[in-house]
């Protein structure tokens, strides 16, 4: 994963497209995040996928979570991703 640690501060909308809207990685006191964010006063929303199944978590801005930088880059592998949806690597 590529983070640019610059881009600490949550951007505002309206933006075209879910692939616009900026994702951050999240520093939490017992783990890590990477989520789309919206910031209220002193609130951090992160805000899961529509087809995710995990719910919308408020935290305490900076208390209980706090912004790491942008995610710019993801790395992975496709022959494990094909393997866990089912599809064949050789189709």
């Amino acid at each position: 994963m590529q983070i640019d640690v610059n881009q600490r501060k949550v951007l505002g909308g309206p933006h075209q497209t879910m692939e616009d809207r900026p994702v951050y990685f999240v520093e939490l006191r017992q783990g890590y995040a990477c989520s789309w964010c919206e910031k209220k006063e002193n609130l951090l929303v992160l805000v899961p996928h529509p087809l995710s199944p995990v719910k919308t978590r408020q935290l305490i801005h900076p208390r209980e979570g706090e912004i790491v930088g942008r995610v710019t880059g993801v790395a992975m592998r496709l022959a494990e991703m094909a393997r866990v949806h089912g599809a064949s690597v050789n189709s």
